[in-house]
């Protein structure tokens, strides 16, 4: 779906008009509509601006996905996916542990220029699975966020701030 159309979704979801989200960015309710119609291109700037204002979990993996390509995180919203936070968090625990699983059988010792075709395909086994047990997390935090009323932007930055704390990142 068009990024237009989905930020048209998501100011319905928020229960926004055109003329409340245009207060919070800077562009027009009458810029927003074309961009929402896609008469107009929505400019890359303005991308941060309507996801900050909107603080919609749907809304945030669709500009992620538009700003990274296939280097980003799905919403997982297919036909086998239940929404449910119970649910969710199953889908968590059983990503995570086949992640754990197949983490701890990769020879860690062996220098990589060492390994053969066999043990890379098993690595690219691994990081898919964990880049499963990823989407599934970040999901289930966007669901608890959407489910409970909590702000993504208020998790993301405080998450952000104990990260400089710890030490774990450098900005």
């Amino acid at each position: 779906m068009s990024i237009g159309r989905e930020i048209a979704m998501a100011r319905k979801r928020k229960g926004y008009t055109q003329e409340t989200l245009s207060v919070g960015i800077p562009t027009s309710r009458e810029s927003l509509a074309k961009y929402e119609t896609e008469s107009r291109v929505l400019p890359k700037d303005l991308h941060k601006h309507i996801s900050e204002k909107m603080d919609d979990p749907q809304l945030f993996f669709h500009i992620w996905r538009e700003a990274a390509g296939t280097v980003s995180i799905p919403l997982l919203n297919g036909e086998h996916v239940d929404h449910h936070p119970s649910s969710m968090m199953y889908m968590v625990q059983k990503e995570t542990g086949e992640a754990l699983e197949h983490l701890e059988s990769i020879c860690w010792f062996k220098p990589a220029n060492a390994w053969s075709d066999r043990e890379k395909d098993e690595m690219k086994q691994a990081m898919h699975e964990v880049l499963d047990a990823t989407a599934s997390m970040m999901n289930l935090v966007a669901i608890l966020c959407d489910r409970y009323g909590f702000s993504m932007n208020d998790i993301f930055k405080y998450w952000q701030v104990s990260l400089k704390a710890r030490k774990y990142t450098n900005s």
